[in-house]
């Protein structure tokens, strides 16, 4: 009587989507018309819906595994679609095939050679690895695409509370909650009162109603959702990515503004606005930011868009909630350029100025010059000294111990009016070009600071005020200046009729050489 041999049969797919489209009834028909092929009797079926295979910490693969050992005497195969099924990793694949071959099962792929042979132990393994090359591969276009979605504005993964993912045009996209987003705003906006904790503001979701959905299930709000969302800027319309370096304004509909988000910050860790986020003070849209304190509570204000009828309108603003409502951006730099016209300098002032650098500049230059031609004259009276050493050496009159050690002397001495030489040559550049650029840029500070860059705004703001302004009753107050700025403000307020001529005899003459 022949006896029938017994067998598992494994089957796997990696996502739900898979499960639907009846992938699993598939391998599991070709496996058992397989093993009744080779007359094995199937025993039982491991069935693995929704897991990928880039590890072996899987259910029913551990339960095979198991059931193998403790009914090695009776199992002598595991019947499976195709090795990836196993695991896309060729060093996993290799450990469980040698585990079942030590309880004298062997594995069976039923679309792929797997025989018992030094050619077919070749061609498995040459399988199994690029099984491991394919899953690697799409790990990496999953993340290009991931990287590419949020660089186009569209968050990935799975929707927070208040939003849900859905499908428009055949693009995967988030769309607010219609039954949850008003709650979530609502919980925000009581979050800004400053009376709730996270454990309290917790409890008052779960009253309103609010859950984390997670498939079928809707879990209550904890102590720890409610800190991983209200530290999200999600909420305020951008999509943050560390892993690929991403923050930017998104596509998604923001639930709150810039302004609630950062107030929520400042008072769930009471010390910064930024509440531990990574946040940055370049923005091109709000150059001032990160350089104004507030005159009544002295925190730095801060700026966002705010959204309203007809689109999103831009603000400066304190978060402290006690404080001056938020400014419009357009009044508050205009305000801002109008403190800076009042410590720009005369237009006269700014054309003596310019005045005084050129004729320093001629005077300097002259100097250099000066001292070049002494260098010169310097190392053409070295090279003569040298000439003669050598010529002595020839002749007989210095000896080779002699004349090494007057050469090195000489040598020593070149190589420094070398140096000093270089340190004395300045390229001739024409002081005129830049002198007018100077006068056209002290007397047009404000037009300066309009039309640069952000980084030209920033650091022109940190050049003319070292220390942050202070912004009081809708007026900035009077800053302290730059050693600099301040110098030339002093000198700016000289009576014109002090000035004489060309030759800039000021009244102040330790002005003059400071200014110089």
């Amino acid at each position: 009587m022949i006896m029938t041999k017994k067998a598992y049969v494994y089957i796997r797919v990696s996502s739900e989507e898979q499960v639907a489209n009846y992938s699993l009834e598939n391998q599991e028909e070709y496996c058992r018309k397989e093993a009744e092929r080779r007359d094995y009797e199937v025993v039982k079926l491991y069935k693995e819906e929704g897991v990928s295979a880039k590890n072996i910490n899987r259910p029913q693969l551990l339960l095979l595994l198991e059931d193998c050992r403790k009914n090695k005497n009776i199992i002598s195969a595991v019947f499976i679609y195709k090795i990836d099924r196993i695991s896309r990793d060729t060093f996993d694949y290799l450990a469980i095939k040698k585990r079942l071959a030590d309880y004298g099962v062997r594995i069976i792929s039923v679309t792929e050679p797997t025989e018992e042979t030094p050619t077919g132990e070749f061609l498995e393994t040459l399988l199994a690895a690029s099984a491991k090359l394919d899953n690697a591969t799409k790990g990496l276009r999953s993340r290009d695409g991931m990287r590419k979605r949020l660089e186009s504005g569209w968050a990935n993964g799975k929707a927070d509370a208040g939003y849900i993912n859905v499908t428009k045009n055949e693009k995967q996209i988030i769309d607010p909650d219609p039954e949850q987003f008003d709650l979530v705003k609502k919980a925000w906006n009581e979050m800004t009162t400053g009376v709730y904790s996270l454990e309290a503001i917790a409890d008052y979701m779960n009253k309103l109603g609010i859950v984390i959905k997670i498939g079928e299930r809707r879990n209550p709000i904890t102590k720890q959702h409610a800190q991983r969302l209200f530290r999200n800027k999600f909420y305020c319309g951008y999509v943050v990515s560390k892993e690929f370096g991403i923050d930017k304004i998104g596509n998604h509909e923001p639930m709150i503004s810039e302004e609630t988000f950062y107030r929520v910050q400042s008072i769930i860790d009471k010390r910064s606005f930024t509440g531990g986020i990574k946040y940055t003070k370049l923005n091109e849209n709000f150059p001032l930011r990160g350089h104004i304190l507030c005159g009544a509570c002295g925190q730095k204000m801060t700026a966002s868009f705010s959204r309203g009828r007809g689109g999103r309108y831009p603000y400066y603003f304190c978060l402290n909630k006690k404080c001056t409502g938020s400014i419009p951006k357009d009044k508050f730099e205009l305000l801002f350029l109008e403190k800076i016209k009042e410590i720009q300098p005369k237009k006269e002032f700014a054309t003596l100025f310019t005045e005084m650098v050129e004729e320093k500049w001629q005077v300097r230059y002259s100097h250099l010059v000066d001292n070049q031609k002494k260098y010169d004259r310097d190392l053409e009276a070295l090279y003569t000294v040298r000439k003669r050493i050598v010529e002595k050496n020839l002749k007989g009159i210095y000896s080779d111990e002699v004349f090494k050690e007057q050469m090195d002397l000489i040598e020593d001495r070149i190589i420094v009016n070398k140096s000093n030489n270089n340190e004395a040559h300045l390229q001739k550049i024409d002081i005129k070009i830049i002198a007018k650029f100077m006068d056209n840029f002290l007397w047009n500070l404000d037009k300066a600071w309009a039309e640069g860059s952000l980084n030209q705004r920033k650091l022109l703001t940190g050049s003319i005020f070292p220390e942050n302004l202070i912004f009081d009753n809708g007026k900035f107050r009077t800053p302290k200046l730059s050693q600099c700025f301040e110098t030339i403000k002093q000198f700016s307020t000289t009576p014109v009729a002090s000035w004489v001529g060309k030759a800039i005899r000021t009244p102040n003459r330790l002005l003059h050489k400071e200014m110089l």
